[in-house]
């Protein structure tokens, strides 16, 4: 487990270092993972606020349809500032030159970006991100900023935010609440991996005009999403702890639904894990949540996915949704198995 540090030295290194490298850009294309999240749309915010600050062009690559940052998204395209900053890859493509500098935030998987060409197509790249570095990792970045023991990249760019620029250089309404919807997702409501620097960021974003309650509204779902998680909470069934949920396809739209039924599956009694698997083409995506007493990320990591000890995903290819639940149940009994090879054996007392 990740030990919090509290010096923010590094933070304030990080910030001149990431202000020298956006100041001698010539734009900036930031970036996170596929099906982003509002973590990843919030910490995208904060760095085109940066950028801002800096004086340098900004431009977020977004995906096509509806993302769970959806909501987000679309109130931050309505603000003067954003103006054409959305992208999708293509334009990326076509506007990138040499002293482009590609901001990747949430991830430090080269296989989860939005998109791999925009990634491979700049030879100025800066990772900042709070999930453990995995088997494959962005190689040869020119800044990388990761820190796992942090809630969320928005905690991470909020600390940045505040030694960038002048101390009057806020980030707007909009983008402040971004950052704390990210940092809200990522602790469940500050429930989960959070130190004394959430509570110190989320304080700031709350001085830049952060309103909880228009947060509260971004996490506000439809009677079809709301509808989905209901369906997947009640076909949980128990297995060493873990409540196992298997779905067939969900509205493209419901998506949001899985991540949800999985955090909700957590608040009944016993529940030490919970693993939600629904349909999506010919494979199976897999949410993966606890509460710290299993470690979701080395389940999820055997099945091909990550993430953080409480808070991991995986995509399955090529299998039914039934196939999948064996394929869970495997990989919680190897992870039983290996946590009874790691605890060391009670040594008998004298006499015995």
């Amino acid at each position: 487990k990740e030990t919090e540090k509290r010096t923010k030295v590094k933070s304030r290194v990080m910030a001149n270092a990431l202000s020298a490298l956006v100041s001698d850009s010539s734009g900036l294309f930031i970036m996170g993972h596929k099906s982003p999240d509002n973590d990843c749309v919030g910490a995208a915010a904060g760095v085109f606020a940066i950028a801002r600050k800096k004086g340098v062009p900004a431009y977020i690559i977004q995906e096509a349809g509806s993302p769970p940052s959806k909501v987000l998204s679309d109130r931050l395209a309505q603000l003067t500032e954003y103006r054409g900053a959305f992208l999708a890859p293509q334009e990326a493509l076509l506007m990138m030159d040499n002293r482009s500098l590609v901001v990747v935030v949430d991830t430090n998987r080269p296989e989860q970006v939005l998109s791999r060409e925009v990634l491979e197509s700049c030879n100025r790249v800066a990772v900042i991100d709070h999930h453990r570095r995995a088997a494959t990792y962005i190689e040869g970045a020119a800044l990388n900023y990761h820190e796992p023991y942090a809630s969320s990249a928005s905690e991470l760019v909020t600390e940045l935010l505040q030694y960038v620029g002048e101390r009057d250089d806020k980030p707007n309404r909009v983008e402040a609440e971004g950052l704390l919807a990210g940092i809200l997702l990522d602790t469940q409501d500050f429930t989960l991996h959070t130190g004394v620097r959430t509570f110190e960021a989320a304080a700031a974003l709350r001085r830049y005009g952060a309103e909880t309650e228009r947060v509260r509204r971004l996490f506000d779902v439809t009677m079809v999403e709301y509808n989905a998680k209901a369906d997947l909470v009640e076909k949980a069934q128990m297995y060493k702890n873990c409540a196992i949920s298997i779905g067939g396809e969900v509205d493209p739209e419901a998506r949001v639904a899985i991540a949800q039924a999985a955090n909700d599956l957590l608040r009944i009694q016993g529940v030490d894990a919970s693993f939600v698997a629904v349909q999506v083409g010919n494979g199976v995506n897999v949410s993966a949540r606890s509460m710290g007493a299993v470690n979701v990320q080395v389940i999820m990591e055997s099945l091909g996915g990550g993430g953080h000890q409480t808070m991991a995903a995986a995509q399955l290819k090529h299998i039914t949704p039934q196939a999948a639940r064996s394929r869970i149940q495997d990989a919680i009994d190897q992870y039983y198995l290996s946590q009874k090879k790691t605890t060391p054996e009670a040594r008998p007392a004298k006499g015995e």
